[in-house]
């Protein structure tokens, strides 16, 4: 199992994500948990390589965790923990870095470009 966390920034009908280099489907910020890694200190690692994005533990508030196909590894789990931020993020000032190749809001209703596991994540948790 592929144990991640990530960033879930969304609205009632949306849902914001990022594409990594170039696959067809997008999935939350952020990444895998290194080894000696704490939940928050990866997430905090992986917003600053990919998004340049610098949020303190106190911005960062816990919601829930799902397990889902992982992707684009086939015949795997993935497990997201995923966070949101407590304070606003004003995403038009954001710009990708490193392996991100684009970032975007979908409908959460669109199966074709969000991966496996978030579709989990939208049915199990966000309703």
């Amino acid at each position: 199992m592929i144990k991640c966390v990530c960033l879930v920034e969304e609205t009632e009908d949306q849902i914001l994500l990022v594409q990594v280099r170039h696959r067809e489907k997008y999935y939350f910020p952020g990444g895998k948990i290194d080894e000696g890694e704490t939940q928050l200190q990866a997430l905090k690692r992986e917003l600053k390589e990919e998004l340049k994005l610098e949020l303190s533990d106190e911005e960062l508030s816990y919601i829930g965790t799902v397990v889902g196909k992982a992707y684009p590894q086939e015949n795997m789990l993935t497990e997201l923990n995923g966070y949101r931020a407590t304070v606003p993020i004003y995403w038009d000032n954001i710009h990708t870095d490193n392996e991100i190749t684009d970032i975007k809001w979908f409908d959460k209703n669109d199966s074709v470009y969000i991966a496996p596991a978030v579709l989990t994540w939208i049915k199990e948790i966000s309703g």
